[in-house]
């Protein structure tokens, strides 16, 4: 029997992977437990690559020379097991495609705010004349567009903790971890070896590139005293934080009141758009420093190319105003860390509607932003939880989102404030997704948005 690759899952990045190997000539098999991916079930078939349904049990690894395991896989399933017992080698979409790929890889990495990094620096790059494009955890596989022959100059890839797990250390020539907060335990146990999966972009950064993080991250790192990157690091502080001394590089400053962002000669006091809440001042900031350094472009040139930048709908995406009080989408927001960050962001107090499948996490910590809240609403499977962690606030809980908007214009009668949807919760009790959490939620607000 030849030698085979066998890839684990039948998703896109499973597609991808399978082309791209099909084309350098190699023998390769794809396994999933279900057929749940018809269309890309129906384009392996088409490349005449085997799909086999079915258990995954270890007597798939007979002929086979290495794995490809799509990143939602559990490390811990036995056919992984029985794989590392036999030394067969486990690698990942991302590990495959970089093996196919000489230009430029950006890499972007975080609990929350990853996907409008990665996507706000592609767009930089493409406004500058650069052919650049996100992939990873978002858009299309880089194998797949490697296969097809769309490959760029620079991958500028999202990189989860799920998929990070799974490929070696990454040579970027930048490396940007944007956040960090509880999330994924059910994965990763601890959140020290939750922070290990994502801090393995930082470690094999490319000596002369640079890793960008902000002071949150660089406290972590010193916290569990993770191995020191070989490149240069720029921290990022906001105005009310002192620089931390872990690892030689520049600083730089948000001043988050102004919009105004100063360095120790790498920037220099540039202005950012107006009205930008907190985590998106940091996440334009590190993606401009990403560009300005990498690409060697002025930082006002990078910065030219903002307003033509589509934000990324339900994430603190502002949907329009009740009395000339915003309302902000923030259904992105499946744990307390992001919530804490919407908070963080408003100006004045808000009524805050709060709930959804719970993660375990408690929420006791968003007492502290008291005075930003005017009324809180939970609604859903954390209602209960909510109710007995921020009783303090009085909170009014409903059974589900629905209930809870459908008494909404009551509540915006008695207050005349803005409203913040930012759940801390995933989605899963009542919706498929945060996506279909957001449409629902601006479906049942638009009738009352100021015209």
């Amino acid at each position: 029997m030849p030698q085979t690759t066998l890839i684990l899952g039948g998703g896109r990045s499973a597609l991808g992977a399978a082309k791209l190997l099909k084309k350098t000539g190699q023998d390769v098999r794809v396994s999933d437990i279900k057929e749940a991916y018809p269309e890309q079930a129906e384009a392996l078939r088409s490349l005449g690559i085997d799909l086999l349904i079915g258990p995954q049990t270890p007597q798939l690894l007979e002929g086979v020379k290495q794995l490809i395991v799509s990143p939602g896989l559990s490390p811990e399933i036995p056919i992984l097991q029985a794989a590392r017992q036999r030394r067969i080698p486990i690698r990942s979409e991302i590990d495959l495609a970089l093996d196919h790929f000489r230009g430029q890889v950006i890499g972007v990495t975080g609990t929350n705010g990853k996907s409008t990094t990665t996507t706000l620096i592609a767009h930089i790059l493409q406004k500058l004349g650069h052919k650049a494009l996100a992939s990873g955890n978002i858009g299309v596989p880089p194998s797949l567009l490697i296969a097809d022959g769309q490959a760029p100059d620079v991958f500028v890839l999202e990189l989860s903790s799920y998929q990070l797990d799974y490929s070696k250390p990454i040579a970027n020539t930048a490396s940007l971890f944007i956040s960090f907060s509880e999330d994924h335990m059910e994965r990763h146990r601890t959140m020290e070896r939750y922070f290990a999966a994502k801090w393995k972009l930082i470690t094999a950064t490319r000596a002369e590139g640079l890793c960008i993080m902000p002071q949150t991250i660089v406290r972590i790192a010193q916290t569990y005293k993770v191995q020191k990157p070989k490149a240069q690091l720029v921290q990022i502080i906001s105005d009310d934080e002192r620089p931390l001394r872990f690892a030689d590089g520049p600083i730089v400053h948000i001043n988050t009141e102004r919009g105004v962002v100063g360095g120790d000669g790498i920037a220099g006091l540039r202005e950012l758009p107006p009205d930008l809440s907190f985590h998106n001042q940091l996440n334009v900031t590190a993606a401009l420093l990403a560009v300005q350094i990498v690409k060697k472009t002025p930082w006002q040139a990078c910065a030219h190319t903002l307003p033509s930048y589509s934000w990324l709908a339900y994430r603190f995406e502002r949907i329009g105003s009740v009395r000339g009080r915003p309302v902000w989408n923030d259904s992105k927001s499946t744990n307390v860390e992001s919530t804490l960050v919407a908070l963080k962001s408003i100006k004045e107090p808000a009524i805050l509607l709060l709930g959804g499948y719970p993660k375990g996490e408690a929420f006791h910590p968003i007492a502290a932003f008291k005075d930003k809240i005017c009324r809180l609403i939970a609604f859903g499977a954390a209602g209960a939880r909510i109710a007995q962690d921020l009783a303090a606030l009085y909170p009014i809980v409903y059974p589900t989102l629905r209930e809870a908007l459908e008494a909404l214009p009551q509540t915006m009668r008695e207050e005349s404030a803005s409203i913040v949807f930012s759940p801390a919760c995933s989605s899963f009790d009542e919706f498929q997704n945060f996506e279909e959490r957001g449409a629902f939620f601006n479906l049942k607000l638009g009738p009352y948005l100021d015209r």
